[in-house]
């Protein structure tokens, strides 16, 4: 891929990049945050972007199914909907995420059954809707059709806990994912956020991952997340296949960059090895 940058005195702009080595270890969650690749005119830019306007561009820009693609490690067949799929690692949930991005696009998808703790979740091709099967669904006293992120009551340890929880089951680590999935919502919760909206938008797979350096609780991430306020794919893609990405979920995602970019320059002296940037001595080609 390859990025201009041209800050100038106005907008300095900012090149933010995952390293997919790290991203491939078990314990990135628990890294902090390297990087940066910056070109301005603006002397001392660190203050300058804390305080001002900036942009910035990431590796995935205009090319994040591709980029997912390429970084997983397995294959997966389209015998995965035979029986409910339990994420065995990150590698795996990489390449299932690749692959039902390709079959969404291509209008190919059946109903995806995901084991989460003592719950089965169904996500209807369709729509991508998350929803319990019928032996669960009794527990919930709420039809299908009336579930929205709004509604969605989840459990007080997974609302607190809900960046762990996450990560746990994307490495397939489901003794402790069942400790904390205590209800049908929880589960639900946690398959909209790491199956429908990345299917639906492959940036959110990266988006996820850069919210749960910096968010914790299942309140925080319904609250800044581009795809889970009201209405927030109204106007985007409306048939399956489809990505036209409304521009309400893109302002939501730039602010959400802009955050996490400041976030890094105030704790530069913590930085780890998740993310990385182009040298400053290297040209803006990455």
């Amino acid at each position: 891929m390859q990025s201009r940058f041209e800050g100038n005195n106005n907008k300095p702009e900012f090149f933010l990049s995952f390293d997919p080595v790290k991203m491939k270890q078990k314990n990135f969650l628990n890294d902090t945050i390297d990087i940066f690749h910056l070109k301005t005119n603006v002397g001392n830019p660190s203050a300058k972007m804390l305080d001002g306007a900036f942009k910035v561009h990431t590796s995935w820009e205009g090319c994040s199914a591709a980029t997912i693609q390429g970084m997983a490690q397995v294959s997966v067949t389209d015998n995965i909907w035979r029986d409910p799929i339990r994420i065995r690692s990150f590698p795996h949930y990489v390449a299932l995420i690749s692959f039902l991005i390709e079959c969404w696009l291509k209008q190919d998808m059946q109903a995806t059954d995901f084991v989460v703790g003592k719950f089965t979740i169904q996500m209807r091709p369709n729509d991508l809707y998350c929803s319990p099967i019928k032996k669960d669904e009794k527990d919930m006293n709420l039809h299908d059709k009336r579930l929205s992120y709004a509604t969605l009551k989840t459990s007080r340890c997974f609302n607190k806990k809900y960046s762990e929880i996450v990560w746990f089951y994307m490495n397939g680590n489901h003794d402790k994912v069942d400790r904390y999935i205590q209800t049908p919502q929880d589960a639900i919760a946690l398959c909209a956020v790491l199956f429908s909206e990345v299917i639906r938008y492959p940036d959110m797979f990266f988006h996820n991952i850069l919210l749960m350096q910096h968010l914790k609780s299942w309140e925080e991430f319904y609250d800044q997340h581009p795809m889970l306020t009201g209405g927030s794919w109204k106007g985007g893609s409306r048939n399956r296949g489809q990505v036209i990405v409304p521009e309400k979920v893109k302002q939501r995602e730039e602010k959400n960059l802009v955050s996490c970019v400041k976030t890094i320059m105030r704790h530069m002296e913590n930085r780890g090895t998740l993310f990385h940037g182009a040298q400053e001595n290297e040209e803006a080609d990455n």
